[in-house]
């Protein structure tokens, strides 16, 4: 598999999916939840803020440990393979624990966009999804390093 052919869409729609669930979660929420579902965010907002700080705690350690979690499996996953083992056949292992470990920091940001739908502050959610974002994008920067030079 030449750097061409390697698969650029699904990089990007990972690195994108925290992002686009909570702008996906406030369009349907707009869209078809009534209008007196704001008064029950506002009730709830003092209530649910302080998990949403918790949740963006857990992403900012999720994105720390994404990497250490994507070194240790890449590790194990490329000592698998053959000595002769292609960069190709490298990058397909690495990418394929980057799908898998990018589960780590997007997890608790996920869960921030259900919380901010019941009324956590968007504050909560944007750092949630900027740890997560960086946690993610730091991933996806060291499959083409790290499948290069195990």
């Amino acid at each position: 598999m030449s750097s061409a052919k390697r698969p650029k869409a699904i990089l990007w729609l990972t690195i994108v999916a925290a992002p686009g669930a909570l702008a996906i979660e406030t369009a349907l929420r707009k869209l078809l939840f009534p209008a007196e579902f704001e008064e029950v965010r506002e009730f709830l907002e003092p209530t649910l803020t302080p998990f949403g700080w918790g949740l963006a705690a857990f992403a900012a350690l999720g994105a720390a440990l994404g990497l250490v979690v994507q070194r240790h499996v890449a590790n194990r996953r490329l000592a698998r393979l053959p000595d002769d083992a292609t960069v190709d056949q490298r990058y397909r292992e690495i990418f394929a624990v980057f799908l898998l470990t990018t589960a780590v920091p997007q997890i608790p940001a996920l869960l921030s966009t259900f919380v901010f739908m019941f009324g956590a502050s968007i504050w909560t959610v944007s750092t949630a999804i900027a740890f997560c974002s960086v946690g993610v994008v730091a991933q996806a920067l060291r499959v083409p390093a790290m499948a290069e030079n195990p």
